[in-house]
Order: structure tokens, then C-alpha cells, then sequence
């Protein structure tokens, strides 16, 4: 259960890890209001994430909430790999141009 919660806490961090690059990401921009909850997510949930693992052993746990981290990291990336990509802030979708 404990690696369930917190693969899920590293995917919610990294996902406003993103959205708070969106330029970067080809993601819309995030509005003006919702940057600190952004911020003050993506600060929490990895500690969030370390206490739920570390809660019953600490080395153990260390070792899980590195390799949910690494995890999220790849799940991340393949939903921004194979997402929608949006240019500009008028929130155009554009259709992926495949390569040869």
C-alpha cells in the first residue's frame, strides 16, 4: 500500500513540476492563482511520499520512495511523450507531425 501512495505522490509532484514549466513541456500555462498551490505541491508530496515509506522502516522505505520517484519519473515522461502537445496561451492542440 505504502508504494502505491507513494508512486502516486511523486507522479502529482512531478506532473506540477511540469505544468509549472510549461513552455518547456508544451503545456498550457498554469493560471496565476493556482502557481503556489503548484509550488506548495510539488514541495509536499515527495515528503509526504518519504513518510508513508520510512513509516515502519527507514532503510527499506528510503530504497522504495527512490525507486517510486524513479517510477513516477517514467510515467510522467511517457504521458508527456504521448499527450497532447498545446503551443501558444491561446490553448491551440496540434496535431503530432510524425517522422519518417
Amino acid at each position: 500500500m505504502s508504494i502505491t501512495v507513494s508512486l502516486l505522490l511523486w507522479v502529482i509532484c512531478l506532473s506540477c513540476h511540469a505544468w509549472l514549466q510549461p513552455g518547456r513541456y508544451g503545456l498550457p500555462p498554469p493560471r496565476p492563482g493556482y502557481r503556489p498551490a503548484l509550488w506548495g505541491t510539488r514541495l509536499l508530496a515527495p515528503v509526504l511520499a518519504l513518510l508513508v515509506t520510512t513509516r515502519h522502516d527507514a532503510i527499506a522505505g528510503i530504497l522504495v520512495w527512490c525507486m517510486t520517484a524513479s517510477l513516477a519519473g517514467l510515467v510522467v515522461a511517457c504521458g508527456l511523450c504521448f499527450g497532447p502537445r498545446i503551443i501558444g496561451t491561446d490553448g491551440r492542440r496540434v496535431a503530432r507531425e510524425r517522422r519518417p
